[in-house]
């Protein structure tokens, strides 16, 4: 759920994007990936780092933007390789691949931002 509502203007941005079908293809294996990795990660089935906290309000425009750009990056990867090789399986499978590794770097992602944030210059 949290997934689907932090990253919903980027799936409205994609309603209207053609072809319709491999886009359709790409976006539904990257949200789907992108839900079960999350709550794989977040529950601790793969230690990947300490997940933020279902509530936690300070990460939660950087959670929404990183879901997002997940959801669309890994839509832009599965159309283009659709389109430009004509095989469906890859415009599915790359997508759902992308989603899991840059998952996997979201807690090393926000350390890094926090670590930033709280430097002086």
């Amino acid at each position: 759920m949290e997934v689907s509502f932090l990253s919903l203007p980027v799936l409205v941005l994609l309603l209207g994007l053609r072809p319709a079908g491999p886009v359709s293809a790409a976006a539904l294996a990257s949200l789907t990936t992108t839900v079960v990795a999350v709550g794989s990660f977040r529950g601790r089935y793969f230690d990947v780092g300490a997940w933020p906290r279902v509530g936690q309000f300070r990460t939660m425009p950087i959670r929404s933007a990183y879901y997002g750009g997940v959801i669309g990056a890994g839509t832009y990867l599965g159309t283009t390789v659709h389109v430009g090789t004509g095989m469906a399986v890859l415009g599915v499978f790359l997508p759902a691949l992308l989603a899991v590794l840059a998952l996997a770097a979201l807690p090393r992602v926000l350390g890094g931002l926090f670590r930033a944030s709280k430097a002086s210059l």
